[in-house]
């Protein structure tokens, strides 16, 4: 009973968590982005790699790679089992829905049969389930590192998680 109330209730604490490995990925990840999002925001661009198991089977990212203000170039790892993707959105910008996955972002987990992580400007993180085609805010604004100049009301309403079809619609707007 003690294990079902305790699973419950990181289901409610972390609602991203049910789709992801462990609690441990996702404290993991949160590690990774504390470290990552102030860099990404100093050099204003994307920075991206993969996450997976190394060969002593303990779970690890690959160095983050630089990318530009709205995309990442990703080279597939030797020698690790990948699990997801990860990247950060950069520094706030007013031209872009950087609080949001794009359509862009999920589907590149889904032609790599990966999940995705997304560390935003206002501190979110997403998890991309490519199976399902579904985003969940793991945790909100705030929850990590906050960009500089980061305007909250720029996105709107920003819904705890989103289909493929409705972050299409969403962005449409």
């Amino acid at each position: 009973m003690h294990r079902f109330v305790a699973c419950v209730a990181a289901a409610i604490l972390l609602p991203g968590a049910a789709l992801a490995q462990s609690r441990d990925e996702v404290q993991f990840m949160i590690n990774l982005f504390e470290r990552l999002q102030p860099l990404s925001f100093a050099k204003h661009r994307e920075y991206c790699g993969f996450v997976g198991f190394g060969s002593d089977g303990q779970l690890d990212a690959t160095e983050p790679a630089p990318g530009n203000m709205d995309s990442c170039p990703l080279d597939w790892p030797q020698g690790m089992d990948v699990i997801a993707s990860y990247h950060t959105h950069g520094a706030f910008d007013f031209a872009y829905y950087n609080e949001l996955p794009s359509d862009v972002d999920m589907l590149s987990d889904q032609s790599l049969q990966i999940d995705g992580w997304i560390a935003t400007p206002g501190g979110r993180l997403w998890f991309v389930d490519w199976e399902r085609m579904v985003t969940k805010q793991v945790c909100g604004v705030g929850c990590l590192p906050i960009a500089p100049n980061f305007y909250k009301s720029q996105a709107g309403d920003v819904a705890k998680a989103y289909t493929y079809d409705e972050l299409v619609e969403r962005l449409s707007r």
